[in-house]
């Protein structure tokens, strides 16, 4: 990109998924009518405002517009003594350090803007601490290369194309959450003297986790919400309605241990919880019996633990885990294994799913029964019955089902659908503490667990980067397995992860005839795939320039391909560019090539067009 060209460097960073708007030159201020607003991923309406406004700063819309983009400003001002850096310094000096190969650029005052992405939901917060401002949902930043007012100009110091976006680790959490207070604030809960319906169960739950938060007993806490709910609820909630709706809480959150204060009828009084303290029974590694990893799928899937499914919309994440499915409720083997002659059939046994985005009668049906799936072992609940909403991964009709079922393999699909509305998925643990109870389901019931999830769709990240939501999600599983597309209609599934042993092979497939058909394996990774895909996606727009030049140099007529090759890296286009921009317009038909003479054969190109029998070898 050339330097100070606007228009190239916004319509860049939309390909790195961010959401841009064009600010006045020399301004922070935006130029459209609604400012960030107007923010927008789309190189036509980007085209747009730069044609209309060339040298238009380029404003970066932060948040979930742009991906999850976090973005930390540090601002230095020294008329005022303030300066942001010294300020992180000190932090990282009591705290750690924040990740810092990621993206990083120097405003035009000579502070630093720090990029993470974390797709919880991150507000605004300016001042958070002296000369330090975070950019979240509803914020922006002006990005490399706009010029300050002052006429400094916003530099990379550490580039996209160069550096990886970093994921918001727990140290970027905690510096999120701001400066602690030096005297620990006690715990303040008071329920209003009226709850009306509407307000009830929220109420509820809020008692539970505060008295969570104190360390009370379970069954304290049951008694306590019991006393509210009929003293303050109108009407009281039933008790179906409390253990539906309220006391799954109870299982969310660990018990606190530090001093509180509690009101309660407007009388306030502290409180310091009291830890039982009992034996401590170790165990010795002698007495601890060595197992083998038991499998669903042979290398791909263990048993009784959580494995992750994840790709691209697209990319086949249904029909892929139908085929599973089908091999396990017919007892025969799965496409993940289908070369490997050590590997056993799946165990036969039923399989139970949750979709909340394809129905059993228009898709999944038709793509089980394609796949050879024995269709009363596969059990599902409709999502139009009432209670599919209530299923939860910590949910307690989950269980009921396992319990009632015992399925070999349950699935999920899309992860998000089943997570419980007061968790959020970004949030340090959050999801752990939300997906530990299928680890405990896969123990006690030896039932085997896929979650499909949807990928990160910033460009140019593989592996665990590709994970949207949560690092959680991937601490937390056993093996995790992505999906995407090669060329040509082929398609992979990469294991990115394997707690029980050595990564196994890429599996290549089609879908062609609306089921996975297997072609094979391959040592190549997501990685290596993700790596081509971006490579083409940035020479894509050399190579139409290129198509577009040799189409108007073979205007005139015929030329020598040295001719035509030779005026083409005079231009300064890539040997490599050039290759792929004659091999398409030949593939499409648009040019010929044919050669004339015997000692020495001089080789030609041309539009396509009858050409000359004499001479002329094809």
């Amino acid at each position: 990109m050339k330097d100070g060209n606007m228009k190239e460097y916004a319509l860049y960073y939309s390909r790195l998924g961010l959401a841009v708007f064009p600010v006045k030159p020399k301004s922070k201020q935006p130029l459209t009518e609604h400012g960030l607003k107007d923010a927008s991923k789309e190189p036509a309406q980007i085209e747009s405002w730069w044609n209309r406004w060339p040298t238009a700063n380029i404003g970066i819309a932060t948040g979930a517009v742009s991906g999850g983009l976090v973005v930390i400003d540090l601002d230095v001002d020294k008329d005022k003594g303030i300066d942001g850096r010294v300020t992180l310094r000190e932090w990282e000096a009591e705290h750690g350090k924040l990740p810092d190969n990621t993206w990083l650029a120097i405003t035009g005052r000579g502070g630093y803007h720090y990029f993470y992405h974390d797709t919880s939901t991150v507000r605004n917060r300016a001042g958070i601490y002296e000369g330090i401002d975070i950019r979240g949902d509803g914020g922006y930043i002006v990005a490399p290369p706009s010029i300050h007012p002052n006429g400094n100009t916003y530099e990379w110091e550490q580039d996209p194309m160069l550096y990886p976006l970093a994921e918001a680790n727990g140290a970027v959490f905690d510096f999120l959450v701001g400066p602690a207070s030096r005297e620990p604030e006690p715990i303040l809960f008071e329920l209003p003297e009226q709850i009306p319906d509407g307000q009830r169960t929220t109420a509820m739950v809020k008692l539970v986790c505060s008295q969570q938060a104190k360390g009370l007993s379970d069954e304290a806490i049951r008694a306590a919400v019991r006393a509210e709910n009929e003293a303050k609820c109108v009407p009281p909630l039933t008790d179906q309605e409390l253990e539906k709706e309220v006391f799954p809480a109870l299982t969310r959150y660990q018990k606190g241990t530090a001093p509180y204060t509690a009101t309660y009828n407007h009388k306030t009084r502290s409180f310091q919880p009291i830890i039982k303290k009992g034996p401590v029974n170790l165990v010795s590694m002698d007495t601890v019996e060595e197992k083998e990893p038991e499998w669903l799928v042979t290398d791909y899937i263990p048993r009784g633990q959580i494995t992750v499914l994840a790709g691209d919309g697209g990319s086949g994440k249904t029909t892929i885990w139908c085929s599973i499915a089908a091999a396990v409720s017919s007892g025969g083997p799965c496409f993940l294994n289908q070369d490997n002659p050590f590997a056993k059939d799946c165990l036969p046994g039923g399989v139970l799913f949750f979709s909340s985005e394809d129905s059993a009668e228009y898709t999944l049906k038709g793509r089980l029964r394609r796949s050879g799936a024995k269709l009363e072992n596969v059990l599902s609940l409709d999502l139009a019955d009432e209670r599919f909403p209530e299923i939860k991964f910590n949910a307690p009709l989950l269980e009921e089902l396992i319990k009632e079922y015992r399925p070999e393999l349950v699935i999920f699909d899309p992860l998000q659908s089943y997570v419980p509305p007061d968790i959020q998925m970004g949030q340090r643990n959050a999801m752990r503490a939300c997906l530990n109870p299928l680890i405990g389901l896969g123990e006690k019931y030896e039932t085997t667990f896929i979650i499909i999830v949807h990928t990160n769709k910033q460009v140019g990240l593989w592996g665990r980067k590709r994970i949207a939501d949560s690092a959680d999600i991937w601490d937390i599983a056993r093996s995790v397995l992505i999906a995407g597309e090669a060329n040509d209609g082929l398609r992979y599934i990469s294991q990115e992860k394997s707690n029980y042993g050595p990564q196994a092979q890429t599996v290549l497939f089609r879908l062609d005839s609306g089921k996975v058909e297997f072609e094979g394996y391959t040592d190549k990774k997501d990685k290596d795939y993700v790596t081509a895909a971006t490579a083409a996606t940035y020479q894509a727009p050399a190579r139409e320039d290129a198509k577009t030049f040799i189409l108007d140099y073979l205007k005139d007529g015929e030329k020598e391909t040295a001719d035509l090759d030779g005026m083409m890296k005079a231009q300064g286009v890539s040997g490599e560019t050039l290759k792929r921009a004659k091999a398409e317009l030949k593939k499409a038909g648009t040019i010929t090539y044919f050669s004339r003479g015997f000692k020495p054969k001089v080789h030609y190109c041309k539009l396509t067009n009858p050409i000359p029998s004499e001479n002329v070898t094809e």
